[in-house]
């Protein structure tokens, strides 16, 4: 554990690392970049990989720039700020294909279609920090150091302006153990969403003189395991502009406190365009959205016309695709509540009869527990949505075994200056 050695980063690895190699050993690096020459202490050592810390950089790679940030490499927020953020595409493409032969099994790829985000910085609208003390932040990768945060470069500026405001007003926020900032730009305002170990009607008073004080913040909830409590409106809306077909749309979108939408706006249109295109949807066909959400998905799929079910366990999202379905005028698809996996199983997908496209986007977990059930579907065209690429190709091999095949990809650049990344895969069912 005492080794110091000095090494070439050859490539990239999910995860933020680089990766370096000696004695037919793989090490994982964090905060290197592919042609680096570093100076690590080896910090853990397995029989089939190590991974080390840099000492010192001993040849920076051409790609290496200084961090903006001055709490970068110690929140773990961020990964990638010392890369040049043009590279970052390239070498999250070059992830997802390792990832895609090794954990998916395929020869061959099809090439993968870089979507890169045009704002590096300032584009994120939800962060979610921890308190501690009357203090906000996050704690340090892989420890419980808190480090306090008094603005973050990647997030919107109004969440950076609604945390200004928190400090000035810390003796307004209950005994809350997680904060979650989310930012409406259409709106001009942000709503607070606490995590709480209890609540009482005093905390809705002070909480009210926060609204009060902030020209920014519009709405609180408060939660503690299945309670919740608003103070204000604390439902965000956006818009987003979609073009496919040669036609541009608006849809209009809520999202309560305990619904998940995208953090980054202009990349979840493109996201929402790419699978638009990969869909091939035709008028008289019939598509699945699994994992439905607030309708993200379903909503832009069902306006061209085809007719779709959506499927969404959770019920605050539910609400809030249906109210979206009502306000974008949208009649040609529905949604049904509960896990997905029993969805399917107990016939409620509209009676087993199947569907020409079915669309997934499911947790970071990824599709694992219903691989089967969607090939008992056999859907011509499955769009695949994934936050995690090992998940995805560990799916994507499953689905090769049950006759079907990629045919296009695109890696869309949703999290600048993290490692993160969103993927579309279109898959095909081969004609027997």
């Amino acid at each position: 554990m005492d080794k110091e050695i000095t090494l070439s980063v050859d490539s990239m690895a999910y995860g933020g690392y680089g990766v370096a190699r000696m004695d037919h050993k793989v090490i994982f690096i964090p905060y290197t970049v592919k042609g680096d020459q570093v100076r690590i202490h080896v910090t853990q050592e397995k029989r089939a990989f190590c991974f080390g810390n840099v000492l010192s950089v001993v040849e920076p790679s051409p790609w290496r720039i200084a961090a903006s940030c001055p709490h970068f490499g110690l929140c773990g927020g961020c990964q990638w700020q010392h890369i040049e953020f043009r590279r970052h595409g390239e070498l999250k493409g070059e992830i997802l294909e390792e990832m895609l032969r090794r954990v998916g099994g395929l020869d061959e790829i099809p090439p993968i279609a870089i979507v890169p985000s045009e704002s590096p910085y300032g584009y994120r609208l939800r962060v979610r920090l921890k308190a501690e003390g009357g203090r906000l932040g996050y704690y340090q990768e892989k420890s419980h150091e808190f480090v306090e945060c008094n603005g973050c470069p990647i997030a919107h500026p109004l969440i950076n302006e609604t945390l200004e405001t928190l400090r000035e007003e810390r003796g307004s926020l209950p005994d809350a153990t997680e904060l979650e900032i989310r930012a409406s730009p259409e709106e001009k305002k942000t709503v607070l969403v606490l995590y709480l170990r209890t609540f009482s009607e005093d905390d809705t008073r002070r909480l009210k003189g926060l609204l009060s004080a902030s020209p920014v913040v519009k709405g609180i909830a408060l939660l503690k395991k299945r309670r919740a409590l608003w103070v204000g409106d604390p439902r965000i809306h956006f818009f987003v502009r979609v073009a496919c077909r040669e036609e541009e749309r608006t849809f209009s979108f809520r999202a309560s406190p305990q619904s998940f939408f995208q953090v980054h706006r202009d990349q979840n249109q493109r996201l929402i365009e790419n699978v638009l295109e990969f869909s091939e949807l035709e008028k008289e066909e019939r598509f699945l959205d699994l994992y439905a959400g607030i309708g993200n998905f379903t909503l832009p799929l069902a306006s061209l016309g085809s007719y779709g079910i959506g499927m969404e366990e959770n019920p605050e999202a539910l609400k809030d695709a249906l109210f979206n379905g009502r306000k974008n005028g949208i009649t040609t698809c529905h949604f049904v509540r509960g896990r997905v996996e029993r969805i399917l199983r107990d016939g409620r997908d509209g009676k087993n009869r199947g569907a020409d496209l079915v669309v997934l986007d499911p947790p970071r977990r990824g599709g694992k527990t219903i691989m089967e059930d969607i090939a008992r579907l056999r859907p011509s065209r499955i769009v695949y949505i994934s936050c995690n690429p090992g998940t995805l190709a560990r799916d994507v091999r499953s689905l090769l075994q049950k006759g079907y095949s990629v045919q296009r990809l695109a890696l869309i650049d949703m999290f600048p200056q993290t490692y993160h990344m969103e993927v579309v895969a279109l898959l095909s069912l081969a004609v027997p």
